[in-house]
């Protein structure tokens, strides 16, 4: 619990330190569903037969759920099985531009302080899903 009430915190509270560790953040969720069952499994955590775990509000997820791992101590709440990892700018391989399209036509990605945005209030999503599951 206390590290869902630190993220919590850290969003609301330290904005510039979290756009910092989301530039630090390397690495891609390897859907293993660990980070969605701290403290109690979301209802939005949909488990394939694989096991591979799926949000199925993936594009509306609140701001803490996108920010996941907001730092080093994020990772070690799920025994360090996520796949991102944290790492100083210096040692970046690879220097991304944030403006316009690729040199392949593929759309660059939003910038980190774009995407950790909430798009709908949880309450909002909670509703859709429980109406979504009596139909």
């Amino acid at each position: 619990m206390k590290g869902k009430i630190r993220r919590y915190v850290l969003l609301r509270f330290r904005p510039d330190y979290v756009e910092q560790q989301a530039q630090l953040r390397q690495g891609e969720c390897n859907q293993c569903g660990n980070c969605c069952e701290i403290l109690f499994k979301c209802p939005f955590l949909v488990r394939g037969e694989d096991g591979a775990g799926v949000c199925s509000i993936y594009e509306d997820r609140p701001g803490q759920c996108a920010a996941f791992p907001v730092d080093e101590a994020c990772l070690a709440e799920v025994d360090f099985d996520c796949t991102f990892e944290f790492s100083d700018p210096g040692d970046l391989l690879v220097t991304i531009e944030q403006a316009g399209e690729a040199d392949n036509g593929t759309p660059e990605l939003a910038p980190p302080s774009e995407r950790l945005t909430q798009t709908r209030p949880i309450t909002t999503l909670l509703f859709h899903h429980f109406i979504n599951r009596l139909r």
